[in-house]
């Protein structure tokens, strides 16, 4: 299906011109008790979560999904979620967008809102809050300034929508400063990640919208589990343009070597950027590839070991108690300033291999695992509350958000 393009879709609608108006107009118009959740192009991540979660309880104020994806639309009204088409009526999604109370972010609003500037400004009088999507060893938007600079347009843009947040999710004392400097942002939220708490718990039905993993996947890991046979997930991440050994076509026919030397299954899970690359060298019959669209998390606890360069989902997939390896990358080895893992706590808890020991580690892993402690104690540094109530306090926050939003604030004189 072909993207619907904002700028068709405003047609003379300049958004230049107009934004400073609309910016003007967010900050002056009543506000109605009103959420607004805004996701990836699939139903998933932390919103998706905090989202079906609010719907689920009593509240004062009503929620909406927005998405530009018109499949996606017609799902979640199917199943009976309320969900905005940004893209079919561009005069009723301004006025959505003006008049809400909060909107809740996972990813880079620039991404959120296809890169309008227009409907970045309706948001402007409305409390923001980024949950953003996981631990990183990466250095992120306005921490990238001094790396990448900021001539280019389209960073500017990115780093600026991204920084106009009012309130940032950090799961632990130790990443505050860093949230801050990333998001130029003052005001913390201390929780967990909501799309952690299915790691932990069974999902609902309403949770699997998105979620629901290919018949031959599900089967495979079925098959596996019933016959004690181990499963194992490779997450490769995007790495600004280069690549690792884990994006390489030779990982992947060794891989499935591994597995067919000791009877595993494995399910590769690759960034949409190498997703076609990978899918033409990749399946076979102890391998699966899987959409980088489906929401993973509702089956992460079904894997018995996790094979990654640095995708944040290790530091979540900790949670399942399973082992995790990561590819040793030294500083300035890979890009000049990422990964870095002295932004999290110094805690040996991953195995590391290179393509020299890969097998080896990674058998290591499966049927000799000795870091089973490090990875508790790393969990313990990295999620300061109980990630099986995440959501609790990010909802009581938009409670206080939309009441102080629509609360009388004039005075008579």
């Amino acid at each position: 299906m072909a993207e619907v393009s904002i700028k068709d879709a405003v047609s003379i609608f300049d958004e230049s011109l107009r934004a400073h108006d609309l910016c003007a107009l967010s900050k002056r118009v009543a506000k109605r008790p009103l959420v607004l959740y805004f996701g990836r192009a699939t139903f998933s991540d932390n919103t998706k979560y905090l989202f079906l979660r609010d719907l689920a309880r009593q509240r004062s104020y009503d929620v909406l999904w927005c998405t530009f994806d018109r499949d996606l639309h017609g799902q979640l009204t199917a199943a009976g979620l309320p969900s905005l088409d940004m893209s079919a009526n561009i005069d009723v999604t301004i006025d959505l967008l003006l008049h809400a109370a909060a909107a809740v972010f996972c990813v880079n609003p620039n991404e959120s809102l296809r890169g309008s500037v227009a409907l970045n400004a309706c948001l402007d009088g409305a409390r923001k809050v980024q949950l953003w999507h996981g631990v990183s060893v990466k250095h992120l938007l306005l921490r990238l300034a001094s790396y990448l600079g900021v001539r280019d347009v389209n960073l500017r843009r990115a780093f600026e929508f991204a920084s106009r947040a009012d309130y940032v999710l950090s799961t632990a004392p130790h990443f505050d400063r860093f949230w801050r400097e990333v998001f130029g942002c003052r005001r913390l939220v201390r929780a967990g990640f909501p799309r952690n708490e299915v790691l932990l718990r069974e999902a609902t039905d309403l949770e699997m919208i998105g979620a629901v993993l290919p018949p031959a996947v599900d089967e495979g890991l079925k098959r596996a589990r019933a016959a004690g046979r181990k499963s194992i997930l490779v997450v490769p991440t995007w790495q600004r343009g280069a690549s690792t050994f884990l994006t390489e076509t030779d990982f992947i026919v060794r891989t499935v070597q591994f597995a067919r030397e000791h009877d595993a299954f494995v399910v590769l899970k690759m960034h949409p950027a190498y997703y076609k690359q990978a899918r033409a060298s990749g399946r076979s019959d102890c391998l699966e590839m899987l959409d980088p669209g489906v929401d993973i998390y509702p089956s992460l606890n079904r894997f018995d070991a996790l094979v990654t360069d640095y995708s944040s989902i290790m530091f979540d997939f900790l949670l399942t108690g399973r082992p995790v390896l990561s590819l040793d990358l030294d500083p300035g080895q890979h890009q000049s300033f990422e990964p870095d893992f002295s932004l999290v706590p110094d805690i040996e808890f991953r195995t590391r291999f290179t393509p020299q020991n890969y097998e080896a580690q990674l058998r290591r892993v499966l049927w000799d695992d000795n870091r089973a402690a490090q990875r508790a104690e790393m969990v313990d540094r990295i999620f300061a509350s109980d990630p099986r109530s995440a959501c609790d306090g990010l909802l009581a926050l938009l409670d206080e958000l939309v009441a102080q939003a629509v609360a009388d604030d004039y005075s008579v004189v």
